[in-house]
């Protein structure tokens, strides 16, 4: 089996190395903060991205942003400082497009090639392969590591060009949005209607009218039981931009999409960004925001 190595080992890019190391993958990893989990789980660690590149069969990495990518790519201890002919990168962070297309150029450039696969889930559907990839980019690469997308979490489908896997990720996040701050609009009707919350919940799980969102973050709503987040708002956020920028790009006016993201907006605003994304509820309900760690 090809040795991956995997730079990124938070929520997200810990359970990917899990599930690779039970697929029989060997799995090398890097992250600032240190790799004790994933030594624990069976990994080895690196001191740096070269030396995972030095080491690794295929690379694949998720982290938060632009800086992070091109830092541990083109930075001093790079990746490219030590990638092996061949290789391919599967870089799964939701970055902008043009400028990770860019790194992709470099990598090209030194005989390497870059995936764009970004993930669809939240951490708590990664391990038990419940997320979706969406991986974009050259076809013969795209086979080349096939079996490691196999075994990264659940299902994934090639979308087309690089590139296109974000831009699909742009559309599961901008119905993410939407429907979360239309199942908060929801529950705050019924509940100021004087309706029996779980009655409705209930009701409307497999209604014509339900979203994965009103049956997962709905629970959380009615009970106002924003912490520990399976989805902080922070996370979202930097997407809602990058959804933004598309949409403009294309000539879109997205009002639905921009009424919800000016909810999230205004939850960053408040301080709230370390909370679930459900807590949304209490920018529509104006009740009294809950302190951390006090009852609903």
């Amino acid at each position: 089996m090809q040795r991956v190595g995997m730079i990124g080992l938070g929520k997200m890019g810990l359970p990917i190395a899990q599930n690779l190391m039970e697929r029989g993958f060997e799995v090398i990893g890097y992250r600032r903060s240190g790799c004790a989990e994933l030594i624990e789980a069976g990994g080895q660690a690196a001191d740096s991205p070269a030396e995972v590149a030095r080491q690794a069969d295929v690379l694949l990495s998720i982290v938060p942003d632009t800086a992070a990518v091109t830092d541990i790519v083109c930075g001093e201890a790079g990746t490219l400082t030590a990638l092996r002919p061949g290789t391919v990168h599967i870089e799964m962070s939701t970055i902008d497009v043009a400028r990770k297309g860019c790194i992709r150029d470099a990598v090209q450039r030194h005989g390497g090639d870059m995936l764009d696969c970004p993930i669809s889930g939240s951490p708590a559907m990664v391990a038990p392969r419940r997320a979706t990839t969406f991986a974009s980019g050259e076809e013969a690469s795209v086979a080349k590591v096939r079996p490691v997308l196999d075994a990264i979490s659940g299902p994934w489908v090639y979308t087309g060009a690089f590139g296109t896997g974000a831009r699909l990720k742009y559309i599961a996040n901008l119905l993410l949005a939407v429907h979360t701050v239309a199942a908060a609009e929801a529950m705050e009707l019924a509940r100021r209607s004087g309706l029996d919350l779980e009655l409705v919940q209930r009701t409307l799980d497999d209604s014509i009218g339900t979203s994965a969102i009103w049956r997962q973050r709905g629970p959380l709503m009615r009970d106002r039981a924003w912490s520990p987040a399976p989805g902080p708002i922070t996370t979202l956020h930097p997407i809602l931009e990058q959804i933004e920028d598309c949409a403009a790009e294309t000539g879109l006016s997205a009002p639905v999409f921009a009424s919800a993201k000016a909810v999230f907006d205004k939850a960053l605003a408040d301080g709230w960004g370390h909370l679930d994304i459900s807590s949304v509820y209490d920018q529509i309900s104006g009740l009294p925001a809950l302190s951390e760690g006090e009852p609903s």
